[in-house]
């Protein structure tokens, strides 16, 4: 069985992609929050002994690694840019040379928000990009990956799913407790996206990484919403009231700026034709996301499966 190094299984992509792959890989999920533990994975603590990039790679020997950092987190989440600063960029440089020195594949977990409009679905190839500062950290994360592993397979997307309850609850966790609390929400009409499931996402990046593919790829929903109908259709799908104090018929006097603000949407279709896969609708990620809920997939997720402390050689 391949060895899949996942670094960063504390986001909601490492933490889902670890759940979903720990049956057909043998899962090693490193954490920058050792209270995060995942069923199935052999999960190490990312700050133990302050070993770098390259003396984890030298000490797993992974097939392949997936590196899920900061990048990969929504912009839907209002978290996110704060999370990003340019040791994102050096970490990620770092990742790639140690998977290109040890002869590993190597995934790094991008973002939509480095786009902001105006054109909708942007292919790999628009230049459409956000001037914000969080974005920008982002391009210069993905340039740096490009540079250190020429062969790297870089994933934009923005993804949505259950969080592995570290230090703080998801995004998704947080609507779905407001909605259950009857509480007021604002919620944005202005940004459109187009969000998958974060099981979706893995299943999709695990067969490109089994087909050994490369470049700059864009993995997404087969729809765009803006955050106001995504939390309107979360809330039909868990038959949950629906308060809102925002009207999709306030309209613009200027272009929306800042991160992941504006249009972020992706085209998909390189990823369609390299792998021969559809991109699901939103009713069909929504409807896995509340049978997640009710099957106790998140049961996954929790201090029964504690962080091991793995031995230096």
């Amino acid at each position: 069985m391949k060895r899949l190094l996942i670094v960063g299984a504390e986001t909601v992509v490492g933490a889902n992609l670890a759940a979903e792959a720990s049956d057909r890989y043998q899962v090693v999920a490193l954490t920058n929050e050792p209270q995060v533990s995942i069923l199935g994975c052999e999960m190490l603590d990312a700050g133990q002994d302050g070993q770098s990039p390259d003396e984890w790679a030298d000490d797993l020997q992974p097939d392949a690694i997936v590196h899920c950092g900061p990048a990969s987190q929504s912009a839907w989440d209002a978290s996110t840019e704060a999370s990003l600063n340019p040791q994102t960029v050096t970490d990620a440089a770092a990742w790639a040379a140690a998977a290109r020195t040890h002869e590993s594949h190597f995934s790094f977990i991008s973002s939509d928000a480095v786009f902001s409009g105006p054109w909708m679905f942007h292919d790999e190839e628009s230049q459409a990009f956000c001037p914000s500062a969080g974005a920008q950290l982002i391009r210069q994360a993905e340039k740096a990956v490009s540079e250190q592993c020429p062969d790297s397979l870089i994933i934009r997307s923005n993804a949505y799913g259950w969080s592995p309850s570290g230090a703080k609850c998801g995004w998704i966790d947080q609507i779905l407790m407001d909605l259950d609390r009857r509480s007021l929400q604002q919620y944005d009409f202005l940004r459109h996206g187009t969000p998958i499931l974060a099981t979706d996402l893995a299943d999709i990046l695990l067969r490109a990484i089994d087909e050994d593919l490369s470049g700059l790829h864009h993995v997404a929903g087969a729809e765009r919403v803006n955050p106001l109908q995504f939390a309107t259709r979360l809330a039909d799908h868990f038959e949950l009231p629906w308060l809102a104090v925002r009207r999709a018929e306030e309209c613009l006097d200027e272009t929306v700026v800042g991160f992941g603000a504006s249009e972020t949407s992706l085209q998909t279709k390189k990823i369609r034709k390299a792998l021969c896969v559809a991109m699901p609708m939103l009713s069909e990620g929504l409807t896995r996301l509340r049978e997640q809920q009710q099957s106790g997939y998140c049961d996954q997720f929790g201090p029964d499966h504690p962080v091991s402390i793995r031995q230096s050689a």
